[in-house]
């Protein structure tokens, strides 16, 4: 029997396993290289004398290539090897991340910063289609949900070893040690086999349509636009969470950075782990029951996310901040599996290459990529002007104060929890309102969501 039948016969193979169990591996890495800069970015500003400001265009040097190249890329996995095409990306942002440690300006920061950018953008673009390929619409949000667990994992190991690596040498040292995982993984990858696109979806479409058709299909298919703005949302006010968090422990609230990187780590590896863990489960729990559960989830954890997000400002260093910190990683990652996972259902196999691209351009181009420079912006104008620069001052007392002695936690605050409110409204407004919705046009007409899962009309 060949991989390719095995594949299309079970999810449960070994090939299936192992498969899923690599592109986790390699997620993991690759949120190892991309946070542990995050939980160095105090000592990175002392020692080459930045503001936040420019900590801020640090990270748009990263999100710039992340965002524009997916669509690009996933024109190019749609027709290409994909397990070679991740393997060059591997190469790239583990290279990009050991010579972060050797810069020694702004400018070269943000330089290694934009080509781990290109090779991140380039493996989130092609795995989650992969993992598509293995997995049915019956499995499909555990698996995919498993996959996003590397997240947030790999954020929290990012931060810790970046943390005592830089404890026991530097940061430098730090930038260089988290990288070396990657060389085995791109030897690995290199020799893997891809699995057979749209294996376990036979009544939908495999092949990829041309480059006119694919667009007009995407932009007809409204779950697909209401999915991607929802999402988009979402992430412009979670992600600068994720990228600020460490640096507002370390200075806002005053911990060593050994100890705030360690107990952040700790706390966003359970967390992290358990949130899109237990939510994947909990919704195929639910998904035959409640076809639309998915979407409840998502608009759930988003307005729950929001009274954490505040709880940083007015909550000092203790058991309320950190229980605070776990619970907003944990609801900031319950949903990400079950977006990707209605992805993959709304679209066709031909094109998930192509929308998993564009939600990611989309989401990072008009999300974090402009959420974590504004927090940056933001809390440099607080720290040299306070809230007189609105001249609020001498109105409220207490802002006057978060400004001068929290401005990056407050211009957080500020900015991600509102957001998160709209998140979840936009979320609601994607719910399928018919028993059984169409769920597109063009190369999308014709299919039905139904107990989860995507049929053919006839």
């Amino acid at each position: 029997m060949t991989i390719e039948k095995s594949v299309a016969s079970s999810a449960s193979t070994r090939y299936g396993r192992t498969l899923l169990g690599l592109l986790f591996t390699i997620n993991l890495l690759n949120y190892v290289d991309r946070l542990a800069v995050s939980g160095l970015l105090e000592p990175i500003r002392k020692d080459l004398n930045l503001t936040d400001a420019q900590l801020g265009r640090i990270a748009l040097a990263f999100l710039i290539p992340y965002s524009i190249l997916p669509p690009v890329v996933g024109w190019i996995g749609d027709r290409s090897n994909r397990s070679r095409l991740i393997a060059w990306a591997i190469a790239l942002w583990s290279a990009a991340t050991a010579i972060t440690g050797v810069t020694r300006s702004f400018g070269q920061l943000a330089a290694t910063r934009a080509v781990v950018g290109v090779g991140e953008a380039t493996y989130m673009t092609v795995a989650p289609s992969m993992v598509s390929d293995v997995y049915g619409s019956g499995t499909r949000g555990r698996a995919m949900s498993f996959f996003y667990t590397a997240s947030p994992v790999g954020s929290a190991l990012g931060v810790i070893l970046a943390g005592l690596f830089a404890s026991a040498y530097n940061w430098r040292v730090a930038c260089m040690m988290v990288a070396l995982p990657g060389i085995v993984m791109t030897l690995v990858m290199s020799f893997f086999p891809e699995p057979k696109r749209g294996a376990l979806d036979a009544e939908q479409q495999a092949e990829r349509p041309p480059l006119r058709e694919a667009a007009r299909s995407l932009m007809r298919n409204r779950p697909f636009l209401w999915l991607t703005l929802a999402y988009t949302v979402q992430v412009f006010a979670y992600n600068p969470v994720e990228f600020w968090l460490p640096t507002v422990l370390q200075r806002d609230k005053g911990i060593p950075l050994v100890q705030a990187n360690t107990i952040y780590g700790v706390l966003v590896f359970v967390a992290g782990f358990l949130g899109p863990l237990l939510g994947g489960l909990f919704a195929d729990m639910l998904i035959r029951r409640r076809r639309t559960v998915y979407y409840w989830i998502c608009v759930a954890s988003a307005l729950g996310s929001v009274l954490p997000i505040v709880g940083f400002v007015f909550l000092g260093r203790g058991v309320p901040l950190f229980s605070a910190v776990f619970v907003e990683v944990f609801l900031g990652n319950v949903s990400t599996g079950l977006v990707f996972a209605i992805l993959m259902t709304i679209v066709i196999p031909g094109l998930r290459g192509t929308a998993t691209a564009i939600i990611l351009t989309v989401m990072h181009l008009l999300g974090d990529g402009l959420s974590q420079p504004l927090i940056g912006q933001i809390s440099s104008a607080l720290q040299s002007g306070g809230s007189s620069l609105f001249g609020l001052g001498g109105k409220f007392p207490i802002l006057a104060q978060m400004a001068r002695d929290q401005h990056l936690t407050l211009a957080l605050a500020c900015v991600a929890a509102p957001s998160m409110f709209l998140s979840a409204w936009l979320f609601f407004l994607a719910i399928p309102r018919a028993p059984a919705s169409t769920i597109g046009d063009g190369y999308a007409e014709g299919l039905s969501v139904r107990d989860g899962s995507v049929t053919h009309v006839q």
